[in-house]
C-alpha cells in the first residue's frame, strides 16, 4: 500500500520507517506502526495520507503520492502493478524529473 508522509521528518515505529514524500509499505506493517501512540496521534492530526478504506485509489489520489515519490526503485515497481495509462504516465514522467533534475 502507499502510505505518504506529509511531515518533514521521518518517522520510526515497530520495525517500520517511513520517510518525507511516498512509501510502499505493508498492510500489517502499516497498522503495527499506527499501533504506536505517538504515531496514531500523528495519524490523527493527518500527517499520513492513505487508503484507509482498503479500496483502489483514484487515479488522482495515486497521482498526487507519485508526485511526492523520491524513490526510483518504488516508482518502477508501482509502475509493474499499475493498469492506468495517466497513472503509468505520471510515474514515468517522475522517474524523469528525479533521474534528471537539471531538467
Amino acid at each position: 500500500m502507499l502510505v505518504q508522509n506529509k511531515g518533514n521528518h521521518s518517522y520510526q515505529a515497530n520495525g517500520l520507517t517511513l520517510v518525507p514524500g511516498t512509501n510502499k509499505v505493508g498492510e500489517q506493517e502499516f497498522e503495527q506502526f499506527l499501533a504506536h501512540p505517538l504515531m496514531a496521534h500523528l495519524e490523527e492530526a493527518g500527517e499520513f495520507v492513505y487508503e484507509k478504506d482498503k479500496s483502489k485509489p483514484s487515479a488522482k489520489e495515486v497521482i498526487a503520492m507519485i508526485e511526492d515519490a523520491f524513490d526510483i526503485d518504488m516508482l518502477k515497481a508501482l509502475r509493474e502493478d499499475e493498469d492506468r495509462k495517466t497513472v503509468r504516465d505520471a510515474i514515468d514522467k517522475r522517474i524523469e524529473e528525479l533521474s534528471n533534475p537539471e531538467k
